[in-house]
């Protein structure tokens, strides 16, 4: 609890130091540890202001400094109090308001989660929530043990979670792994590689299983590149049997792409017109108060909200929510599109294209953009020469007979 604050619940007064020795006074007092703040000497008179508490042990020192004290003014809770002692219904109010105040504080109003940048705020509460953890919750119905066990499960690259009530929030630290957090098993399904798209072979290695292509060929998506059946034949060149195994290669191939979207002739612009209105909301549980004045009949506005949680101190949240509101008018109005927007929409067209191909590891050699105008419409088209990995793999069904032989070679591999 602040100082100010603790002043303020256990009462203070100003007072004035008159007399031959103020000075002598404010050394008696601190070497008796009375404490005195706010100390303001107007030439001869010092005022200064002192705990309710602290005021009664202070005479046998002003006795000997040969000061008289005056209270100038009186502050605190306990003269609040006494101020109102008679108004019943406001001391019936004030005191509805610390039992509201109590009963809130037995839930939880506010998850906050720290240290997390692998995993969003919105993923971790959404599982929080699958484990019955949620706002407005009884604290005494949280098991931080059994949140921090779930959440290592739930997500690998979590080393380390601690979580805790304070106040009316539940703070939950979270040390990720940035490494690697487990080697991956080798898999030993028997399988094919196939062509995930057509494509012109530019590159092969392969670690295991019999290709069927080379570098130069022209495959089509779904092709298989690489066989996980292998031939044992004898010495007359007769297959007696065949082994099959998980097929692992590097497969790349020069591909093509091309992608296309279509403006309308006119474009909608949205031009703010200056005109601005200003106000407020508040909210309390599942209740909303908005003070708005209303918008005139048909004007168009856009409207921003500011929220903001209520809490009285750093950890004690309350279900209180309260925001600025800001509206701005605009109107609308259609334009046929410029040369230089039309130029601007196909580079962010291709501009999000090439982002999520590069996403998915594609590499990208060639791109060109076309615009194509007609009496309807405008088409933006991209083409695309690319090159990448096209190796996908395809389990395989092995008949009855030949499974336990493979099994048995994958074994010794």
């Amino acid at each position: 609890m602040s100082g100010r604050l603790n002043h303020y619940i256990k009462g203070y007064l100003k007072i004035q130091i008159t007399g031959y020795g103020p000075e002598r006074f404010l050394n008696l007092c601190g070497t008796k540890g009375i404490e005195l703040w706010e100390i303001n000497d107007t030439g001869g008179i010092i005022y200064s202001c002192i705990s309710l508490k602290n005021f009664w042990e202070i005479r046998p020192m002003a006795r000997k400094a040969r000061v008289k004290i005056r209270v100038v003014s009186r502050y605190g809770f306990p003269f609040f109090l006494h101020r109102n002692r008679k108004r019943k219904l406001f001391a019936a109010g004030l005191l509805c308001f610390f039992i509201s105040l109590y009963i809130l504080s037995l839930f939880i109003w506010d998850i906050h989660f720290e240290g997390n940048s692998q995993y969003s705020y919105e993923v971790l509460l959404k599982y929080c929530m699958t484990q019955d953890v949620h706002y407005g919750m009884k604290k005494s119905q949280v098991d931080c043990q059994a949140l921090e066990e779930g959440l290592r499960s739930a997500f690998p690259e979590i080393t380390w979670v601690s979580a805790q009530v304070s106040g009316t929030r539940l703070m939950i630290k979270i040390k990720e792994n940035q490494a690697i957090s487990r080697i991956p098993e080798k898999e030993e399904t028997p399988g094919d590689l196939v062509a995930s798209r057509d494509g012109v072979i530019t590159s092969m290695i392969v670690r295991r299983g019999m290709p069927l292509v080379s570098v130069g060929d022209e495959v089509k998506q779904g092709q298989i590149l690489v066989s996980g059946a292998l031939p044992v034949t004898d010495d007359g060149g007769q297959v007696i049997k065949t082994n099959y195994v998980h097929s692992d290669g590097d497969i790349i191939a020069s591909t093509s792409y091309e992608f296309s979207r279509n403006l309308p002739l006119f474009a909608q612009t949205e031009v703010k017109t200056g005109r601005i209105r200003k106000g407020m909301y508040v909210q309390a549980g599942s209740h909303s108060f908005f003070f708005l004045l209303p918008r005139p009949e048909g004007t168009s506005w856009n409207v921003l909200t500011e929220e903001k949680q209520l809490h009285l101190f750093e950890n004690f949240y309350l279900p209180v929510y309260w925001g600025n509101i800001r509206a701005e008018e605009f109107i609308s109005y259609e334009h046929p599109y410029t040369d230089e927007e039309k130029k601007e929409a196909a580079e962010k067209f291709s501009s999000e294209i090439w982002k999520n191909l590069r996403g998915k590891g594609v590499q990208i050699l060639k791109n060109h953009v076309k615009i194509l105008d007609n009496e309807s419409l405008c088409q933006i088209t991209v083409e695309i020469q690319a090159e990448e990995s096209i190796g996908s793999f395809q389990a395989v069904q092995v008949p009855t007979e030949e499974l336990k032989e493979t099994n048995n070679l994958n074994e010794r591999n």
